[in-house]
């Protein structure tokens, strides 16, 4: 049996353990995934794994108060010269530890039902998540993996035992969550505010004893290769730059970036999305439908925006 990638192992995972929305465990389970890919794919990445140049954390702290994120994983070069000597486990040729800096942040994310209020807070997620990462570690290749539902029924386990979602036109809804992170502003190559790939996983999960098989969507509406949103090109585009900016050659001189980072692109692009999540409420308050999910999706927009009017004031007042 040949070498197993990310994007199939989440759906081995999915059919063993199922889905739940208060849990992280897919999310780390993605992120593992997608770290035991960076291993087999590059080998400055294995290369620097291996001689204690890089380590790796998950759950990893950014940042304070409004603008504190918790990031599913980052690698970074080691805190301590001792832990390159931490053994490694897990049978991973790189080390778990506290990275010194982030040099690669990995967010994971999931649309798996209710996909149109889902996929719009997903967006904001990973910009917000690239915003902050990159407003402390200017320099850091930020990604994102999505995990889509392509299923046309769900079974949350917030619901009852026999609420089950019916999700109409599914195909059309995966397709359009497929183009909102397809589109969505990129840094490519560059040192940017934006984040610098997304890949989407497109899996078919009703998380329900059925006798249904949980697969991989790999034939349209998933994106194929070739699509900046497909699993395998958004790892080689993570690659090519972790290894340009980090791994081969002299590393870029960013010690002035945290001081001068854009934030005018970091405003403009807050703007849009509390903007969004505004619209968003004023249609449920029409329709005398709002919910709490949409009211707390605005207020953390608010507290985000208001998080980059202190650092505008901090870094010129």
């Amino acid at each position: 049996m040949g070498y197993q990638y990310g994007d199939e192992r989440i759906v081995e995972w999915l059919e063993e353990n199922d889905y739940h929305p208060r849990s992280s465990a897919h999310g780390s389970a993605a992120c593992l995934f997608l770290l035991d890919d960076l291993l087999h794919e590059s080998k400055p990445f294995r290369e620097a794994a291996q001689a204690g140049k890089i380590v790796y954390e998950e759950d990893h702290n950014v940042g304070d108060g409004d603008s504190k994120w918790n990031v599913d994983l980052v690698i970074g070069p080691p805190k301590k010269a001792s832990d390159i000597q931490t053994q490694i486990g897990s049978g991973r040729s790189i080390v778990q530890a506290e990275p010194d800096e982030v040099w690669l942040a990995i967010d994971a994310k999931s649309v798996m039902t209710e996909h149109g209020k889902a996929r719009r807070n997903r967006q904001r997620d990973v910009n917000s998540f690239a915003d902050i990462m990159h407003s402390h570690y200017p320099g850091a290749v930020t990604g994102g993996v999505l995990l889509i539902n392509h299923a046309d029924r769900f079974k949350s386990p917030l619901r009852d035992e026999d609420d089950i979602t019916e999700h109409d036109r599914i195909t059309d809804l995966v397709s359009e969550t497929v183009d909102i992170f397809r589109d969505i502003d990129r840094a490519k190559g560059k040192v940017s505010p934006n984040v610098d790939g997304v890949g989407c996983v497109v899996v078919e999960h009703t998380n329900i004893d059925d006798g249904c098989e949980t697969r991989l969507v790999t034939e349209p509406p998933a994106p194929q290769r070739g699509d900046i949103a497909e699993y395998h090109e958004f790892l080689e585009i993570i690659l090519d730059v972790l290894e340009e900016r980090w791994l081969v050659g002299k590393p870029p001189d960013i010690s002035d970036l945290a001081a001068n980072s854009d934030l005018r692109s970091v405003l403009n692009q807050q703007i849009v999305d509390l903007a969004r999540a505004a619209h968003d409420v004023g249609h449920e308050i029409e329709d005398e439908n709002t919910t709490q999910e949409e009211v707390n999706s605005l207020k953390t927009e608010i507290e985000e925006f208001e998080a980059i009017i202190d650092e505008i004031e901090r870094r010129f007042s």
